[in-house]
C-alpha cells in the first residue's frame, strides 16, 4: 500500500527521470517548423532564454506526458515490480501539472471559470463551432479532474489496481486528447507526445489479460 515507507523507490525514481529526460529531448527539443529536432529549441528553455513563463509552459508540458507515461509503465510487465513507486511518480507529476495548468490558464479558453461549467452540455450540442470547441476544453477539464481523484484512491488503496488501470488511463488520456485537438478533432501535439498513447492501450490489455486468462 501507499505508506511513507514504500513511497521511495530508486529504481522507479530513476524510470521516471530517464522519462523526463526523454521528453525533454524528443519533445521539448522538436520543431514544428522544420520538424526535425533543433536542440537549441531545449536549451532556450533549460536556461529561460524566452521567459520564465515559457519556460514553465514547457516543462509543464513535459511533466504531464511524463507523467501519464509513468502512469502506464505502472501497469507493464518488466515494470509492475516497481508498480508502487512508479505510481507514486504519476501522481506527483500530475498533482503538479494539475496545480501549474490551473495557476497559469484558470480563466481563459482551456479552463474556463467554474461558473460557466453549467453549459456544458449546452455547448457539446451546439451548431457552432467555437462553443463546441469551448464543451470539449470544459469536458477534458471535468475528465482530467476525475482521473486525479482515480490516482489517487488508487495509489491509497481505496479502489482496486485493475479499477486504477483501466479508469485512471482511459480519464488521463482522454482529458490529453479533448485538450489538445483542434476543431476538427484532429490531434496538434508533437510526434513523441503520441507514446502514451500506445503505453496505456498496452498496459490496459495487460491488465485485462491477467484478469481473464
Amino acid at each position: 500500500s501507499g505508506t511513507p515507507a514504500t513511497m521511495v523507490d530508486s529504481v522507479a525514481v530513476g524510470i521516471s527521470l530517464l522519462v523526463i529526460v526523454a521528453y525533454f529531448v524528443f519533445y521539448t527539443a522538436f520543431s514544428k517548423t522544420s520538424r526535425k529536432l533543433e536542440l537549441e529549441l531545449l536549451v532556450t528553455v533549460l536556461t529561460v532564454g524566452k521567459s520564465i513563463d515559457h519556460t514553465l509552459v514547457e516543462i509543464n508540458k513535459v511533466i504531464s506526458l511524463a507523467g501519464l507515461t509513468v502512469l502506464a509503465l505502472a501497469f507493464i510487465p518488466g515494470f509492475t515490480s516497481h508498480s508502487q513507486g512508479l505510481l507514486w511518480s504519476a501522481m506527483v507529476l500530475l498533482w503538479l501539472h494539475a496545480l501549474y495548468s490551473t495557476y497559469k490558464y484558470y480563466g481563459d479558453k482551456n479552463f474556463p471559470v467554474v461558473t460557466s461549467f453549467v453549459n456544458l452540455f449546452s455547448e457539446l450540442s451546439s451548431s457552432a463551432t467555437a462553443k463546441r470547441c469551448a464543451g470539449v476544453k470544459k469536458t477534458s477539464i471535468v475528465l482530467g479532474l476525475i482521473g486525479q481523484v482515480v490516482l489517487s484512491a488508487g495509489y491509497w488503496d481505496f479502489i482496486s489496481r485493475s479499477a486504477l488501470c483501466y479508469l485512471g488511463l482511459a480519464l488521463g488520456i482522454s482529458h490529453f486528447y479533448f485538450m489538445e485537438i483542434d476543431y476538427k478533432y484532429v490531434l496538434q501535439v508533437r510526434p513523441f507526445a503520441y507514446l502514451p498513447f500506445p503505453l496505456a492501450a498496452c498496459a490496459i490489455m495487460f491488465a485485462l489479460y491477467n484478469h481473464f486468462v
